[in-house]
């Protein structure tokens, strides 16, 4: 954990941001979770005695400079670190337990690329959800 809270410092100092006990504290929960997080689960796991603006506002301010990703999840945005700190992937997740799985697949990738230039797009960045019904639930 010191080290990714190194780079994490590195990060901050290279794009101009402050290391904020809020985005500290911010930044220890999501390296702890083994799942992206809602914006709710951040404020209620980071035991601070922050506003949720505050919370918002550091975590909006660590995904403008790629410190941390926006995982979409239907009409909801949950939050993870950036890949500076974990690997590009996506997410495979359960519909009614709302388990959540990486997926690191360099076909997807590269089918992805593919695409985007077969419609005439220079490839910049994408996004792919996957839902299902999870082995323990189907059970």
């Amino acid at each position: 954990m010191q080290k990714l809270e190194q780079v994490f410092r590195e990060e901050m100092l290279e794009s101009d941001l402050r290391v904020t006990d809020n985005r500290l504290a911010i930044f220890r929960v999501l390296a702890e979770s083994d799942r992206p997080l809602s914006i709710q689960e951040i404020v209620k796991l980071t035991a601070s005695n922050s506003y949720f603006t505050s919370i918002y506002r550091s975590i909006e301010a660590m995904v403008q400079v790629g410190i941390l990703r926006v995982v979409p999840r239907g009409f909801k945005n949950l939050y993870e670190l950036g890949e500076a700190f974990r690997p590009h992937h996506h997410h495979a997740t359960c519909e009614k337990c709302g388990r959540s799985i990486e997926i690191h697949d360099a076909q997807l990738e590269k089918v992805m690329n593919d695409l985007t230039i077969q419609v005439g797009f220079v490839p910049t960045k994408h996004h792919f959800e996957l839902f299902g019904i999870c082995q323990k639930c189907r059970k």
